[in-house]
């Protein structure tokens, strides 16, 4: 989970002769007359002399004008991260940004009279306590304007703008909203028997539960996210419970068609690039230990490479090419760092120095804001909210 930095002639005289060399004209200069060297003298003949009845002789040409040089600015400096605490007394869990990534939101109950639920702070002015945003704690679409909360084996969804609520049975499991909002998918899967050999329901319905149905059937897997489009989702699963391997797939909702990406036995933690071009996840306790560690793979299945990065540890999404990763720190290490990784150089590059801006985020507790400039986390030192203004 990782940005950039920028002839004239001598000549010479004596006290009667003036010894001229070739003058070096600059390029766009306008022809002048030859500059003296400081202390010589030259003869310079009459000017003619103009009668009254002599006209003056109309110029045969018009210099052009000397063009300014354009200025050579020196290049801007790149700024440095910076950390700030937004919150105090050790509270909060579960930071996330508004859409305009002006707010971080948090689930808090600030004091034992206060209500538990979604509570901001401004990035810009914090205020000297946390506001209550929404009492409502459940899973929100991308704008923050629908959450949908448990109700029992059903889902109630309420409108955050028009007021309006409705039902949706999903057999008690979290819906998915769609970028835009007008469907959502849900997965229903077997509570008993091996993770690996469990069956998984995909459902899809409409945002106000019509036209559910059960779209695919896996072992062992589930859905991982919705692509940009809002055509196409993200799954891992088995098509039979006895294959050893699992695939990370691309469903097309509209034509039907899956897109096989990767397989492996044990593949985990896909995350989509913002843009829907890539997708990262990260293998562990493989039979081959060179195939542990962190991987790319483009959605479109033409591209897949295990990256080269030091240790292990969390990542998620800055834009749709750079990734940021965080590895784990060592026992004797006080600070993590965070880097930049580009999809599609694979160049890696540091964004914070440990000696300059020491942080520690607690259980993976951390985001990055939607206009890529910030990160917010929970510090394991003090159990407090901050955030890093990135490169």
């Amino acid at each position: 989970m990782y940005s950039s930095y920028w002839r004239g002639h001598a000549t010479a005289c004596t006290s009667s002769t003036l010894t001229a060399t070739q003058p070096v004209v600059a390029a766009q200069s306008p022809p002048s007359r030859p500059r003296l060297p400081a202390g010589c003298l030259a003869e310079v003949p009459a000017a003619p002399t103009i009668s009254p009845e002599t006209p003056t002789p109309a110029p045969t040409n018009t210099p052009e004008p000397t063009p300014s040089p354009t200025p050579t600015l020196p290049p801007t400096p790149t700024p440095a991260p910076s950390l700030r605490q937004l919150t105090t007394g050790g509270c909060c869990v579960q930071p996330v940004f508004s859409p305009d990534s002006r707010q971080v939101l948090f689930i808090d109950k600030p004091d034992p009279a206060a209500p538990v639920g979604i509570y901001g702070v401004d990035i810009a002015s914090p205020q000297p306590a946390p506001v209550l945003v929404n009492p409502t704690i459940g899973f929100w679409n991308s704008e923050r304007t629908i959450v949908a909360a448990p109700a029992g084996e059903e889902v109630r969804f309420t409108d955050q703008v028009s007021g309006e609520s409705w039902t949706v049975n999903t057999g008690g499991n979290w819906p998915t909203f769609s970028p835009d909002s007008s469907q959502i998918v849900w997965v229903a899967t077997d509570r008993e028997g091996p993770y690996d050999r469990r069956q998984s329901d995909v459902w899809l319905a409409n945002l106000d539960g019509s036209n559910a149905r059960i779209i695919l059937t896996l072992y062992g897997g589930g859905l991982t996210g919705w692509l940009p489009d809002n055509q196409r989702i993200l799954l891992t699963g088995r098509n039979d419970p006895n294959e050893e391997k699992q695939t990370l797939f691309v469903y097309d909702l509209v034509n039907e068609r899956r897109t096989n990406l990767f397989s492996h036995k044990r593949l985990r933690g896909g995350e989509i690039s913002t843009g829907g071009s890539w997708v990262a996840f990260f293998i562990s306790f493989a039979d081959e230990p060179a195939e542990n560690g962190l991987w790319l793979v483009s959605t479109d299945g033409t591209s897949q490479r295990q990256l080269d990065l030091p240790g292990f540890g969390a990542y998620a999404w800055r834009n749709d090419d750079t990734l940021l990763y965080i590895p784990m720190r060592a026992p004797d290490e006080t600070s993590m760092r965070i880097w930049s990784v580009d999809a599609i150089s694979h160049q890696l590059q540091p964004l914070t120095d440990p000696a300059e801006l020491p942080f520690s985020i607690s259980n993976g507790d951390w985001e990055i804001s939607p206009d890529s400039r910030q990160v917010v986390f929970v510090s394991s030192t003090d159990q407090n909210i901050w955030l890093i203004t990135l490169p």
